[in-house]
């Protein structure tokens, strides 16, 4: 990343959407990934925005969210004393409000850290402002607690089979975890009013999947932490098609988050009748492929994945 653009690229990328505000990045990895954002007080609409540094740093999302999962924020809570707390959110408050400017009038962010005055509400929040060198007791708790990263792991590999009335999601033990949307039925409730689909409806089918998602995520907290995701399902050999241009594709293809993105932007603004003409893609799947990658996409944005598996089935 050597510019501004390909940074802010990168940053919408891992967001899943573009920014509302002015950042800076502040902290990178070692391959100088966008790790953390300092926000400004104010998003472009005017909206205070409380939340001074954001973690945008997909593995680090993954380990706080593993410590999230297992009661990390009331064990912080617990350990720290109430004042320590209060004194790093008054810390917090401070530094962001200096950079409102003085005749500023109207609504002003509030709170400290991750908007709150009291305790501890994400761990997150506090992680972004430990990692950009911020004074915080509740950052220095979680670097004592966080689980080392073994790079030896070997992920498992959780399943999402995508149906025409539902997607079912296998996660770990949980087998089956069912989300109430499918192909045709995404397709049918925001899809199928315009040819092609007007952006706000497209901003509708993958909000839908992403709400679900979340509702996933507050039922299984240990799904934030999967890194390797397979599709399934007849609409995804269409997409493997699209993907590879080919009637006979492998019985696995790899698609990449920059693919699917892309892949997204042009069945998503091409008519019916051109959609057609795309080699590889069958008739049956016609209408039902900007819902499919629709679900793909949402699931790679909300888990920041940089890849994923779509495994056909086998072709005689």
């Amino acid at each position: 990343m050597n510019d501004a653009n390909s940074r802010h690229v990168r940053v919408r990328e891992l967001l899943g959407r573009e920014p509302q505000g002015r950042y800076d990045i502040v902290v990178s990895d070692a391959h100088g990934d966008p790790v953390v954002l300092r926000n400004t007080p104010f998003l472009d609409d005017g909206t205070p925005m409380p939340t001074r540094y954001w973690l945008i740093g997909p593995d680090e999302i993954r380990r706080i969210g593993q410590l999230e999962a297992i009661g990390g924020v009331n064990a912080a809570e617990a350990d720290i004393a109430p004042d320590e707390l209060a004194a790093a959110h008054e810390r917090y408050a401070t530094e962001r409000d200096a950079d409102i400017p003085d005749d500023h009038v109207g609504p002003r962010p509030s709170g400290g850290v991750g908007g709150t005055r009291l305790g501890v509400k994400c761990l997150h929040a506090h992680w972004a402002w430990h990692l950009a060198g911020g004074d915080d007791p509740v950052g220095r708790w979680i670097a004592a607690h966080l689980d080392p990263v073994d790079d030896e792991v070997v992920d498992p590999v959780d399943i999402v089979s995508v149906h025409s009335d539902h997607t079912a999601v296998r996660h770990g033990s949980h087998h089956d975890i069912r989300i109430p949307w499918g192909s045709d039925t995404l397709t049918d409730r925001w899809l199928r009013d315009h040819d092609p689909p007007r952006p706000d409806a497209l901003t509708n089918a993958l909000g839908t999947i992403t709400d679900h998602l979340d509702d996933v995520m507050r039922e299984h907290p240990a799904f934030i932490d999967v890194r390797v995701l397979g599709f399934t399902g007849p609409t995804i050999d269409s997409l493997a098609r699209v993907e590879t241009g080919l009637d006979q594709v492998p019985e696995s293809v790899e698609l990449t988050r920059e693919a699917a993105e892309e892949i997204f932007r042009m069945i998503a603004t091409e008519t019916t009748s051109d959609r057609a003409h795309n080699p590889g893609l069958p008739s049956l799947h016609v209408e039902t492929i900007v819902a499919t990658c629709s679900i793909v996409l949402a699931f790679m944005r909300r888990l920041h994945l940089d890849r994923v598996t779509l495994q056909t089935e086998p072709q005689q």
